[in-house]
């Protein structure tokens, strides 16, 4: 099942329109439409939003459901992927959401000009971010946190945060959030 299918199999079990639904997340209509027939992706901060609306968690969006189970191996090649055209932004979740976990770690493939979302978000918990190759600027309430390659950075996520790759090279980041977002 795909991710716009998965969307709309939750919004009408919960009995939303597609009109509520784009009301809740402030999408149109139509955007979300597209997005439940595969004809349009939504950005992390997008895709966040909706599965919060549902009542869902991300990774329900993205992965086959399985039994849960204490310890997990994801194969390099057996990787899901959620790629946001609109952010240029692609995410990996290197763990399933078949698995009771206190943490996240999720693998971030940041493109030229790509970020998390023009708005900033917050959220409880906490965050931590090493930066595995390229640069990556972390908008924190005021301050700018310019990140190179092999710098690390953690903070608590009820601060206003987001991040942008102001470069022309791609970036990739090593995130772990805590508790679990996806």
């Amino acid at each position: 099942m795909s991710i716009g299918e998965r969307i709309k199999k939750s919004r009408n079990e919960k009995s939303l329109s597609l009109r509520e639904l784009a009301s809740m997340v402030a999408l149109s209509a139509s955007f979300l439409s597209q997005i439940e027939q595969g004809k349009a992706s939504p950005s992390i901060e997008n895709l966040k939003k909706i599965a919060h609306s549902l009542d869902v968690r991300v990774s329900y969006l993205i992965e086959d459901e399985e039994i849960k189970k204490n310890s997990d191996l994801i194969r390099a090649e057996e990787r899901h992927f959620i790629e946001s055209v609109d952010s240029n932004t692609r995410i990996s979740l290197l763990t399933s959401s078949n698995i009771e976990k206190s943490m996240e770690p999720i693998l971030y493939e940041i493109g030229p000009g790509g970020e998390s979302g023009r708005d900033y978000y917050t959220h409880p918990g906490e965050e931590f971010i090493f930066l595995l190759e390229g640069n990556l600027d972390i908008y924190m309430e005021e301050t700018v946190h310019h990140l190179n390659e092999g710098d690390s950075f953690y903070f608590k996520s009820s601060q206003k945060h987001r991040f942008k790759n102001n470069t022309d090279k791609p970036a990739k980041a090593l995130w772990v959030v805590n508790p679990p977002t996806f």
